[in-house]
């Protein structure tokens, strides 16, 4: 947590505005959530943005409401994915029915993977939800394809953008691919401000259940679920604060991987790239992948590392974990660990 360096232009913004929300006395609900929810909406082009006080919560939220109100029982998530995802659709009371494989080149599910899948799937399609998570920072590149075949066959897609805030596919943002998205400002993030979330959907409907939800739908009073996931406005402000300046730290960390791709492509090192095909990544993470042998055997001199994307396996890549190493990027990492992942790189 030591390293998370937040620019000094998010401090200065947020040090500015702090004590308005003091002076009011209005510490939840209040201007800086709904200028926060204004600010995701001008980025990401969806039509409703609900402020979270974690990724976790919006997911779970999410998954209620499809519950609820779409008729959905069963769920099917990545096998290269957080174990904590498998706990959030636990907890929403879903039915893990499968996991869907994942693929070296890119630690996510391609297009086929996701159609055995569902192919293989027994029940009822219109009761199936799939949750896809981005990982390391760039969109599944197979993602519109997967949507529409989705779609197609009647079934949800639930966006885990927890790694991709801020990256796009085809000019288009992260998080808006599915039936709904959900990031993630916590602090490990590639866009972080300690804690909290943000829910977009273009389903005005699942918008405003979701709105409600967080508000125990006590105006309204219609609806048999709801639990208190807010955003305080001190945590909506930081958040804005930061988000005002995600390009600026995307820059930086791509600036960074310029150094490492350069370094990569001289020795033959095989990266995952986060920038081609109109596929533009945030570096979340700057990942080395081993496709034949283990990383640490094919390349042992690379000594300056940062924790794995995952170093274990939910469903049948069980290989995933020891085929990928990633080096440190971060917002403002200093010259001198640059400098020593350059020189091991170099070996």
């Amino acid at each position: 947590m030591s390293l998370v360096k937040i620019p000094k232009k998010s401090v200065e913004y947020f040090k500015k505005h702090q004590d308005e929300i003091f002076e009011s006395g209005n510490l939840a609900e209040g201007p800086w959530n709904k200028k926060l929810s204004e600010k995701i909406l001008e980025f990401s082009g969806s039509k409703k943005a609900v402020p979270v006080n974690s990724n976790g919560s919006g997911l779970v939220a999410i998954l209620l409401i499809f519950k609820t109100y779409f008729n959905r029982k069963d769920i099917m998530i990545q096998s290269n994915t957080m174990y904590g995802v498998k706990t959030i659709v636990g907890t929403a009371g879903f039915n893990l029915v499968n996991y869907i494989d994942c693929q070296i080149d890119t630690l996510m599910p391609n297009f086929e993977n996701v159609k055995n899948a569902i192919e293989n799937y027994k029940g009822n399609k219109k009761q199936l939800v799939v949750m896809l998570s981005d990982i390391g920072g760039i969109i599944n590149p197979d993602i519109e394809k997967i949507s529409k075949f989705l779609k197609s066959n009647d079934i949800l897609l639930l966006e885990d953008a927890a790694h991709s805030f801020g990256s796009t596919l085809n000019g288009k943002f992260a998080g808006t691919f599915g039936d709904a998205g959900v990031y993630s400002y916590y602090s490990t993030k590639a866009i972080f401000a300690g804690e909290g979330g943000v829910a977009v959907t273009n389903n005005e409907e699942i918008g405003n259940l979701l709105q409600d939800f967080i508000a125990y739908d006590r105006f309204k009073q219609k609806m048999p679920i709801g639990c208190n996931i807010r955003l305080s406005e001190i945590q909506a402000l930081m958040i804005y604060s930061v988000v005002d300046n995600y390009k600026e730290i995307i820059s930086n960390k791509t600036e960074i991987a310029g150094n490492f791709m350069d370094v990569c492509k001289k020795n033959e090192i095989n990266f995952i790239s986060q920038n081609e095909n109109e596929n533009i990544g945030n570096y979340y993470k700057f990942t080395i992948i081993s496709p034949e042998d283990e990383v640490v055997k094919k390349y042992p001199k690379i000594k300056t590392t940062t924790s794995k994307v995952y170093d274990y396996a939910l469903g049948n890549n069980k290989d995933i974990p020891s085929k990928h190493l990633c080096l440190p990027i971060w917002y403002g990492l200093d010259r001198s660990i640059i400098n020593n992942v350059l020189k091991e790189l170099e070996r």
